[in-house]
Parts: C-alpha cells; structure tokens; sequence
C-alpha cells in the first residue's frame, strides 16, 4: 500500500507528477518551494487537532492534512477560499484518487441524495460530462491520458471502479462533521 507520505515524497521528487497534480488537478504542491503553505486565512480545526497544509488548488483554496497519527491515515479536508470546508478524503490516497479520477464526487453524492442510483454507468456519464466541460474550457487534448500518466506516476494506478471511489466519498463524507474548520475570529466554515 502506497503510503500518503511517500505520494507527497513522490510528487517532490518528479517534477512531471508534480506539474500534472497541479494542471490540470488542482492538487498543486509546487506552491510550496516559494514559501510556507497558508491558507487565505489562519484556520484551525474546533477539536484543536493538527491542521497541516499540503497543497493549493488554483483558486485560492488549501489542502490539509488533519488530525494526528501517520500521515497515511490522516483525513484530508480542503477548504475553498470563500469559507467552506469539508474532507475528501478519509486518507491522501483516497482524496487523490478521487480529485483525479472522480472529481465530480460531490455531484454524485448529492445526486445520490436526491434518489438518482448513481452505479458505474451513471458515475462515467457524469466524469464524462464533467470532463467534456473542462476539456472545452481548459482547452486540453488528452485528459483521460494525464489522468492515466499521473496515476501510474503516483503508483495509484489502475484505477478502481467508480462506484470504489463513490464509496471513498461516502466515507469521507460521513467523518466530515468531526472536522469542523474555524477562522480567527471563531468564525465556522460551511461544511458542504
């Protein structure tokens, strides 16, 4: 089992790993060779446990490490810069395999709670119509290629079946009211 300090370790150490989390992922480590990572905000967790940030996304949202013990085992929450917070992930290994192979992990679940079945086909329509989005705006060739390279970069690969990674979500979606995120000034963020 890969280890999510080894997947950090990774993405340090190849440049080309590193430059594909960052685009077209948005899991940008890179960030951190100008400086110390920060959120736009100083935040905390409400339990008081260990908050540490491992990456940024590109519009000014971070990725955290929380809690204690090894980081394998550590929740990932991210935090967008307009004041919402939730985990996606109920380890690093989890929240990369869904930032690059189902990004669209939320709609899914919200869909599910609406009473659509979300099962393996309705989970590749819907990465396939988010991909097609991004493909158009990003004005990318080959997204189902870098997400495959990234994959295999991080030794992550092949990727599970989608209705695995749904299941991750859930999962981490079930730890998030344990991981409530604060501001200075005691100011709780939207757990979406």
């Amino acid at each position: 089992m890969q280890t999510s300090e080894s997947l950090l370790k990774r993405l340090k150490v190849d440049p080309e790993a590193a430059q594909l989390a960052d685009f077209p992922f948005e899991f940008d480590t890179l960030v951190a060779a100008f400086g110390p990572l920060t959120h736009v905000e100083p935040v905390r967790l409400a339990s008081g446990a260990p908050l540490d940030p491992i990456a940024k996304d590109h519009s000014g949202g971070t990725y955290f490490l929380c809690g204690e013990g090894d980081d394998e085992d550590r929740p990932v929450l991210f935090a967008d810069s307009e004041g919402s917070a939730g985990l996606i992930g109920t380890n690093l290994r989890d929240a990369l395999l869904l930032l690059i192979g189902l990004p669209c992990a939320d709609e899914a679940l919200h869909w599910e709670k609406e009473g659509r079945i979300m099962d393996e086909q309705a989970l590749q329509a819907l990465r396939d119509e988010d991909d097609a989005e991004y493909i158009e705006a990003a004005e990318l060739e080959d997204l189902p290629g870098m997400r495959a390279e990234l994959l295999d970069r991080l030794g992550l690969g092949p990727l599970p079946p989608l209705t695995e990674l749904l299941e991750r979500a859930r999962a981490a979606a079930a730890l998030d009211p344990e991981y409530v995120l604060v501001n200075e000034q005691g100011n709780t963020y939207r757990q979406d």
